[in-house]
């Protein structure tokens, strides 16, 4: 179904040149944390233990193989993400290399293999809150059936949450995700401080690692060292989620093979840093580590809880993310239903994935018990990663010519060890718990009926193609506005920048930012929207034009408005910028985020136009005199209008001391004698007031138009334009335009 006005498009209609762009937002930082929060996650709270049962001290060993096995499988993801850097990770690789079932296959399995880590992660928040409950004397009474009850209770109701969140499009900042790896990695850190030290106070504790092959299973040494790295390779399964990341990553080439690094490292360092063993193996759990290592039990109950459930804060969203997001690339695609590929028409979130992939990590939580739903995502990773090995030699041999910034070395030696060690570790892990295969190969087996019955039969062509705008930059040398037009309908806004342009004789840039959920990477957001609101914005462009304004429209995609708006400033090498406002507080400490942090960060003047309510043709203007020297271009911004619309204008001033009222009539004076300059009908009032925000939010009342400069106040953080200004202009009963100038050298010099 075509877009509202395509019709007209296709008739012949002229709108200025529209370019769409495509942003990149994510750093070295961000893209190591999503790597990093569901590696080190809660794995290490409730895989060490079994693990230890397993192993017993060769679990340090198991931890130092899984990483050199792993560096086999990482270095292909590095090669393949740098040279293929699309959202969708492994899928896509599997997908170009293998064509037919297998290819759909590498997507199927990687699917279920992110839903079932979500589960892992999930499943531990309840493990933890039953822990700490029955630690706490709280679940003494309470028998087994009432304890899985509570565990599989507060995990659903966790999952719940997290798809709530993530089906809205809702995100923490980078700061905050940030924040809790950090808190995460504190947790593990002071978890390992007290072990060496319980270590280094107690000599006999080095008898804990004698014999260090000790197991309770009867298998040989070695398939036991297997199978304990069998069920803990979960450990290193981060890379996945940062090959998911390369579309948004702002330099992929260099920062996702340091990535890779950084989060096998840190995981493998932090691994065998766990104290070993130093109660019997048979009783082993962290919280028992804890409380025998630390200072006071208690102290070591509350780390490793605090430590869990900050691990499936940092986890759970991650994984829904990146499963949702496979599911979507797959609908996308065309290997799976487009029902998979739909975007909510509010949110913009791939609302069908997330809920497919939240439904079998919730089945996964009621039917398996936790060590069930670690093995079987093991074994998942490992045939996925198994493909992928594969992978890099088929497409070295079918795509020679795409660059490949990084080259895995001692080619094809290294991925055929990866290869095969995937495959001895997968059967290491039968040996371990047979149910994961048979998990395993029932979803195989569905997989290959889902291609056969709808895959094969019905591909689906993308929704749209994509879009690619020739674009000529204005010479640098010329004034420039940037109209950051949110609503793609403002007319009025348009009307004034295109005002502000003739008389400056500018370049004008219309831009609109359409805000991509975390969800999603940039360029999944629906190609036929994206084409309605550049066709949208092209018509918003065609008045300027008309007028004899140089007028272009530009559509970015990215995750970060402000950051959007404010790298196209840089670029363009922007003087005005013009923005619009709904006048809605919507979460910012001030005038709303966005807003708060373009007054605060743009490098040049700017003007924020409230334009809800406007009434044409402007009669009365409200200009509210402050002594500062911003009121003086919004006095001129006023003047432009009230010339346009043969409009008056008020100069309203409010002071609460006889001191103030003589200061501010002298600048009240400037004000009307621009007005007289420009031979523009013009009013000066005085009032001795208690407040001066409710006196002009009052006063307000009847006006078209409030024009509002800033005070010297907006270089602090907590305000836009000022104490004053930001209220009077959240209050006010009319429009609003807000000055904020960046003063120049000579200007100041001049002042």
């Amino acid at each position: 179904m075509a877009p509202p006005g395509a019709n007209e498009l296709e008739a012949g209609e002229s709108v200025p040149e529209v370019e769409v762009k495509f942003r990149r937002d994510l750093s070295l930082l961000d893209i190591t944390m999503i790597g990093l929060g569901p590696t080190i996650g809660t794995t290490i709270f409730y895989l060490v233990g079994p693990g230890i049962l397993t192993a017993g001290p060769s679990l340090l060993l198991v931890f130092v193989l899984n990483f050199v096995v792993t560096i086999f499988t990482a270095l292909a993801y590095i090669e393949l993400g740098s040279a293929f850097p699309e959202t969708g990770g492994g899928y896509l690789w599997i997908k170009t290399a293998f064509k037919g079932p297998f290819g759909f296959l590498g997507g199927w399995i990687s699917w279920f293999g992110h839903c079932i880590v979500g589960a892992f992660y999930t499943v531990t928040f309840g493990l933890s809150l039953a822990l700490f409950l029955n630690q706490s004397g709280l679940l003494s009474g309470a028998s087994d059936f009432e304890k899985s009850l509570i565990i599989k209770g507060a995990s659903l109701a966790v999952l719940a949450v997290f798809i709530f969140v993530n089906y809205r499009g809702a995100k923490a900042t980078g700061r905050s995700s940030i924040a809790i790896t950090v808190v995460l990695l504190a947790v593990i850190l002071l978890f390992v401080v007290f072990g060496l030290t319980w270590w280094g106070r107690n000599p006999s504790a080095s008898s804990n690692l004698s014999p260090f092959f000790e197991s309770v299973s009867s298998y040989p040494s070695a398939v036991v060292v297997l199978m304990a790295m069998g069920l803990t390779f979960i450990v290193f399964e981060g890379y996945e989620i940062i090959a998911q990341t390369g579309e948004e990553t702002r330099n992929p080439m260099k920062d996702i093979p340091r990535a890779h690094f950084l989060t096998l490292t840190i995981a493998t360092v932090g691994f065998p840093g766990v104290p070993t063993n130093p109660i019997d193996a048979s009783q082993v759990t962290l919280v028992l580590v804890a409380q025998r290592t630390f200072p006071s039990p208690l102290l070591g109950l509350l780390d490793i809880t605090v430590g869990v459930l900050v691990g499936s804060l940092a986890a759970v969203p991650s994984l829904i993310f990146s499963s949702s997001r496979v599911a979507f690339s797959m609908g996308r695609g065309g290997d799976m239903p487009r029902f998979f590929s739909r975007l909510h028409p509010k949110h913009r979130t791939p609302k069908n994935a997330i809920l497919a992939s939240g439904l079998i990590i919730g089945l996964m939580i009621v039917f398996l018990d936790v060590i069930q739903i670690a093995t079987s995502a093991d074994l998942m990773f490992l045939v996925l990663f198994t493909l992928v090995n594969a992978a890099v030699v088929v497409l070295r041999k079918t795509h020679p010519d795409v660059p490949r910034p990084f080259r895995i070395p001692l080619y094809p030696l290294v991925p055929i060890i990866g290869l095969g060690s995937k495959a001895v570790l997968a059967f290491a892990l039968y040996l371990y718990e047979p149910l994961a295969v048979f998990i395993g190969v029932a979803w195989v087996v569905l997989g290959f009926g889902v291609y056969y019955l709808w895959t094969r039969r019905e591909k689906i062509a993308e929704a749209a193609a994509p879009i690619v705008e020739a674009f000529v930059p204005v010479p640098k040398e010329r004034y420039h506005i940037l109209v950051a037009a949110e609503d793609v309908n403002d007319a009025p806004l348009i009307d004034f920048a295109t005002v502000v342009a003739r008389v400056e004789d500018a370049d004008m840039t219309i831009l609109n930012v359409i805000e991509a959920p975390p969800t999603l990477p940039v360029k999944a957001i629906d190609g036929l929207y994206v084409r309605e609101v550049r066709l949208r914005l092209g018509r918003l462009a065609r008045p300027a034009a008309a007028a004899g304004v140089r007028a272009k429209g530009r559509v970015v995609v990215s995750h970060q408005v402000p950051e959007a708006v404010l790298d196209t400033i840089q670029e363009e090498s922007v003087n005005l910028l013009i923005a619009g406002w709904k006048g809605a507080w919507r979460g910012g400490r001030i005038l709303g985020t966005n807003i708060d942090k373009l007054v605060q960060d743009a490098p040049c003047d700017v003007v924020v136009f409230k334009t809800a309510d406007l009434r044409e043709p402007i009669e009365k203007i409200l200009v509210f005199n402050a002594p500062a020297w911003h009121v003086s271009y919004a006095t001129g911004y006023a003047i432009l209008l009230a010339i346009k619309h043969h409009a008056s204008i008020v100069i309203y001033t409010a002071a609460t001391t006889d001191e103030e009222m003589e200061t501010e009539k002298v600048y009240s004076a400037r004000l009307a004698q621009m007005c007289r300059t420009h031979g523009i009908p013009y009013e000066e009032k005085f009032a001795r007031v208690r407040n001066i925000v409710d006196a002009v939010v009052e006063e307000a009342t009847g006006y078209d138009l409030l024009a509002v400069g800033a005070s010297d106040e907006w270089v602090k953080l907590e305000y836009a334009f000022g104490s004053v200004q930001d209220q009077i202009a959240r209050r006010a009963p009319c429009p609003v335009l807000m000055v904020r100038k960046v003063r120049k050298p000579s200007e100041a010099s001049a002042a």
